[in-house]
């Protein structure tokens, strides 16, 4: 018997039978091209046919099966969508997320300024009140009496409260017969020394205050710029009539007032506020103008 090499064949041809005539007992039934396009799903799906070789004397079963798989991997590659056909939204949800870096915390020096602002807004009422009974108080007895009587007086109240309490608990002591120790024992072993750092810090806000207010008066009293010099001198005239009617004390209190009443009227009544002072700043500034423009040598120079 001849020995044919292996190759594959349609079945349009009608030659089955005569092939299995001619293949011997340990040979496989080569592939033929039916075959493969019903496994990739049709010839539709399949641009280059491809041909498998079955050997003699071997059996070809676990190829086949190899190139199977291959061919339903490929036709399953052929159905996922490419990137450039991919939803641009879709694409970055697959990406990492960036890490949320959570607010710093509040700088200590900004915590003095948020409890003043509390304390003049009246969020806590307790303590606001109780600040400014206080300092109105000692404001009100600075009027009648000298600094030195205040201070005084101020001292022997403390004195009396704390010497009667410490009585009160060294009697109670003795009575129950308890080992409660000194009453103030905790408020002796707290530290209450000012740091270095803090000073140091307030020290240097003080100090740039302080450079920045010499500088000022130098250009107003140097006369850098008329006009600023010519305001001041204004403001200055009209503090004279009201040192004329009110003294110091009488301006500090009239400050405390204004400082733990205004910032609330303002809160309440924002809109209508801002409304009265952007019209009353309109006219001053027109006012200003028209004097600048009348009288030569206030205008001001050009940057």
């Amino acid at each position: 018997m001849e020995d044919q090499s292996p190759y594959v064949t349609s079945s349009s041809y009608g030659k089955e039978d005569a092939e299995d005539q001619h293949r011997g007992p340990g040979e496989a039934k080569p592939w033929d091209i039916d075959d493969v396009l019903d496994l990739t799903g049709g010839a539709g799906q399949l641009s280059h046919p491809t041909f498998s070789v079955s050997f003699p004397g071997k059996e070809a079963a676990p190829a086949a099966e190899e190139d199977d798989e291959e061919e339903k991997g490929s036709y399953l590659d052929s159905l996922e969508p490419s990137p450039e056909d991919e939803d641009p939204s879709s694409i970055g949800s697959d990406l990492p997320r960036a890490t949320v870096i959570p607010s710093a915390p509040q700088e200590e020096h900004d915590r003095p300024a948020s409890a003043v602002v509390d304390l003049l807004y009246w969020r806590d009422i307790k303590k606001s009140g109780a600040v400014f009974g206080a300092s109105l108080f000692l404001l009100l007895s600075l009027t009648v009496f000298s600094i030195v009587s205040v201070a005084a007086y101020i001292a022997l109240a403390l004195l009396s409260v704390s010497i009667s309490f410490r009585i009160y608990k060294g009697v109670l002591q003795a009575i129950q017969k308890s080992d409660d120790g000194h009453p103030f024992k905790a408020l002796l072993d707290s530290n209450i020394a000012v740091s270095e750092d803090l000073v140091q810090k307030y020290c240097n806000v003080a100090l740039s205050h302080i450079n920045c207010t010499i500088k000022e008066l130098r250009r107003l009293f140097l006369v850098e710029d008329l006009v600023d010099s010519l305001k001041f001198a204004v403001l200055m005239w009209v503090f004279t009539y009201i040192g004329a009617l009110f003294n110091g004390l009488t301006l500090l209190i009239l400050a405390l007032i204004s400082l733990f009443s205004i910032p609330v009227i303002y809160e309440r009544h924002q809109t209508q506020i801002d409304h009265y002072l952007s019209l009353v700043n309109k006219n001053v500034k027109n006012i200003s103008d028209l004097v600048q423009s009348k009288i030569p040598g206030l205008k001001r120079k050009a940057d």
